[in-house]
């Protein structure tokens, strides 16, 4: 039988990759292992670990597991190690691949949005303007937005992260750098400023994109419904609407009233699901179909 192992099994990523492993048909058994268990041997590891942890436990379990799923940031910008999300780039993986880093919840949002658009159109520049709940900064932040006077209610934070030595936080420069890796873009300039909202689950961005040629609104849509997990509505639609459903979400579709090579729209979409657990279970799922 089949081995899939969930570390930190007991933290809010965790539980959720738990209940999305749920969902694979395949079989194969679950395992679940606390930060500190002794790991057996595994077909696969999903680390639902913060950075210190999966980097020691990356290397402490790689002679007992075939392939290592990585839910943390750390491993997100190391050449060697795809970053992956199955719709977009399933080559990443190669039967010897031994490490998968899953992306950014954000730069999940903006690149599904991106990559439909790639056979169509050079794609020189991307804005951004983050709205991203609090679900995203895990249980700590979700108990203190609970709070009474909590800092973050009725109220929007222009940060999220650490600030870095070039002003941007670290949220921010996840946008850039972890775009262009998943696109293979690597010229691709991002423009971006990330911000927390007062909203539980599920993050939005509003994107400006500039383009090589006029673009044609029509087959945009086209593009995105028929791509997987995406889809664009005419209608608006809210975190609200997106909280607890797979698919991303695009609507406010418009050309720039100046410059016909630029586009503006809007995206929202569960960032528990597929910005986190359930584009785990995708990774786990094609590892399990394919190289296991």
């Amino acid at each position: 039988m089949k081995t899939v192992g969930v570390i930190g099994a007991n933290g809010m990523v965790g539980r959720n990759t738990l209940a999305e492993l749920e969902k694979i048909k395949t079989p194969f058994q679950v395992k679940k292992f606390g930060r500190n268990d002794e790991i057996t041997p595994l077909d696969i590891a999903v680390l639902c670990t913060d950075n210190p942890v999966s980097r020691v436990l990356a290397g402490k379990i790689k002679d007992r597991v075939k392939f290592i799923v990585d839910m943390s940031s750390e491993f997100r910008l190391d050449p060697s190690v795809p970053l992956v999300i199955p719709e977009i780039n399933p080559h990443a993986i190669t039967p010897d691949t031994h490490l998968i880093a899953s992306p950014n919840c954000t730069t999940t949002g903006l690149v599904m949005s991106l990559a439909p658009l790639k056979p169509l159109y050079h794609m020189p520049e991307v804005f951004f303007c983050s709205y991203q709940a609090i679900s995203g900064g895990g249980k700590q932040l979700i108990d203190e937005f609970n709070k009474a006077g909590s800092y973050y209610e009725k109220n929007c934070v222009p940060l999220i992260g650490s600030i870095q030595p070039n002003g941007h936080t670290s949220e921010e420069l996840k946008g850039i750098y972890e775009t262009r890796k998943i696109l293979e873009l690597p010229d691709i300039k991002v423009y971006c400023h990330t911000v927390r909202v007062p909203v539980e689950v599920s993050h939005s961005l509003g994107v400006t994109l500039k383009t090589d040629k006029p673009v044609d609104l029509e087959e945009v849509k086209k593009a995105w419904n028929n791509f997987p997990n995406l889809r664009y509505s005419e209608s608006v639609i809210t975190p609200k609407e997106a909280a607890g459903k797979e698919t991303t979400f695009i609507c406010r579709l418009r050309a720039d009233v100046e410059d016909p090579r630029v586009i503006n729209y809007f995206i929202t979409f569960d960032n528990l699901l597929k910005g986190a657990a359930m584009n785990g279970r995708q990774i786990v799922e094609l590892l399990l179909e394919k190289y296991v």
